[in-house]
């Protein structure tokens, strides 16, 4: 399952713009998750409703056919952005498939040629967009050996939203629940993960001490003519502690690479907790990270060379 692969829109044979696509500039992070966004035939206007418009007429061939139920089958969804908020639509449905026989021969595939537009507004602001789709108007596209005729529309309807202002119109999409759970933050198993880690560290800590205060202890109550005794153990490897290492120059590397790698994340965290970048924004983490792992690179250099 190819969840995390993000592909472009036109890949599918979906209505295009007359003559050249019109890409959008993209900040480094939106290339490194592979977003490619183009300009849309869907006409939006600020406040104008629109019941219905028709979008292209188009003769789907056997080969446009199997593409577009290809992408049905594997639950494949598109995202659309207006004035920066994303926004999910699934491109089809797939009825009378067994979850757990799989798929069926009797399993029908429907296509959604009809997209309704739910944009929220606060004054002369745009704060929520939303896209669904008409069950009404699926087309079938079960059988992929013929010619199927899709007439792609849609339709635009504004809601005030007074209570969402512009500052807070990304809060909306922190407890989203559209996207799959591989894209969702698993808290609970990150502390149980955390909580785990520490109570390993400090059974390890509390074993180690206990064997050292026996050590000690008996070391104490020793005579001097039996210090002379045989080491074991812990007490063979004490006089390695400021042993020079051999690949001196890789350990440095190792550590500097560490302390630059933890110098990153802290400022990381520490920039998105105050606000300094949108988290919720595509690509604004890797963008910043690399911007931040450029900057702190002398503490890399700094510490390796001490």
């Amino acid at each position: 399952d190819e969840v995390n692969e993000t592909y472009q829109y036109y890949s599918l044979p979906f209505c295009r713009t007359a003559g050249k696509q019109k890409r959008h500039h993209h900040e480094l992070g939106e290339y490194l998750v592979g977003d490619r966004k183009i300009t849309s035939p869907y006409q939006v206007s600020f406040l104008d409703n629109v019941q219905w418009f028709l979008l292209c007429e188009k003769t789907l061939q056997p080969d446009e056919v199997k593409s577009f139920a290809d992408a049905i089958e594997d639950d494949y969804y598109f995202e659309m952005f207006l004035e920066d908020l994303p926004m999910w639509g699934y491109i089809g449905e797939v009825e009378g498939e067994d979850l757990l026989l799989g798929h069926l021969e009797t399993a029908r595939r429907y296509l959604y040629p009809h997209l309704h537009f739910s944009i929220g507004y606060n004054v002369d602001q745009i704060v929520s967009v939303n896209v669904s789709t008409n069950p009404q108007r699926k087309v079938d596209i079960t059988d992929d050996l013929m010619e199927t005729d899709v007439s792609f529309s849609y339709s635009v309807e504004w809601v005030p939203k007074p209570e969402l202002t512009w500052e807070n119109r990304m809060s909306r999409y922190h407890d989203s629940r559209f996207l799959p759970g591989t894209f969702e933050i698993h808290w609970l198993s990150i502390i149980n993960s955390f909580v785990l880690v520490l109570l390993l560290t400090a059974f390890l800590t509390i074993i180690l001490m206990r064997v050292l205060k026996n050590d000690f202890t008996r070391y104490m109550d020793v005579e001097e003519d039996e210090m002379g005794e045989e080491e074991s153990g812990w007490k063979l490897i004490h006089g390695d502690v400021f042993r020079f290492p051999n690949q001196t120059n890789l350990f440095a590397a190792l550590v500097g690479a560490g302390g630059q790698l933890c110098c990153t994340t802290f400022l990381l965290l520490l920039c998105a907790i105050t606000g300094f970048f949108r988290p919720t924004k595509r690509g604004a983490i890797l963008t910043a990270m690399i911007v931040l792992y450029a900057l702190t690179s002398f503490i890399g250099g700094v510490t390796s060379a001490r």
